[in-house]
């Protein structure tokens, strides 16, 4: 399954709305994906030319894929607080934060508790420092918002897969994670 990518800033509120409805309706993608923190100018989840993308996705029951994550060009972009004035805007959006806002771990989880609207997949940043606090809360209230991804091609996936078992998740929760939540989340 796909996920569209769009970007307001760059075409426009009225391009970007066809694009997702091109990509839902007539493509058959599953979602769609921004990315703020990494645009030209990189701005903040919360960025006001992104809301009417969040409130369309809302309103048509589409997940929201946000990516996150310590390449961004500016780190203070990456700080999860933006999530959460999100997910209480929009308390009906799936958010899917890809790369887990990684190094804000701590602050994603703390947002996760608040919203359970949030999702998160840390991917290849679940095997960095600090990264085990994903593990811990998983086992706990988290088990329903955390989903498996690879960062294919950066990481292996055999080798990611193999990792992943490795990090101490409880066997129950072990589907979830693989795949239960991002059924949820999709709506499949």
């Amino acid at each position: 399954m796909g996920i569209a990518s769009v970007n307001p800033q760059t075409k426009g509120i009225a391009q970007t709305f066809e694009e997702i409805y091109r990509a839902t309706n007539i493509l058959g993608l599953k979602g769609i994906n921004v990315e703020p923190t990494f645009g030209k100018p990189a701005v903040y989840f919360d960025d006001k030319d992104f809301l009417p993308v969040y409130d369309l996705c809302q309103s048509l029951n589409i997940p929201l894929f946000i990516m996150s994550g310590p390449t961004t060009p500016n780190l203070e972009h990456t700080n999860p607080a933006a999530i959460g004035r999100v997910a209480r805007e929009f308390p009906n959006l799936k958010i899917v934060v890809c790369h887990g806002c990684y190094p804000y771990v701590n602050e994603m989880i703390g947002v996760a508790f608040r919203y359970e609207n949030v999702f998160v997949v840390p991917d290849m940043y679940l095997f960095q420092a600090g990264s085990k606090l994903f593990v811990e809360a998983a086992n706990g209230f988290f088990k329903g918002q955390l989903l498996f991804g690879t960062s294919y091609p950066f990481r292996p996936m055999k080798q990611t897969i193999e990792d992943f078992l490795e990090l101490g998740f409880k066997d129950e929760i072990l589907d979830n994670l693989f795949h239960k939540n991002a059924k949820r989340v999709l709506g499949i």
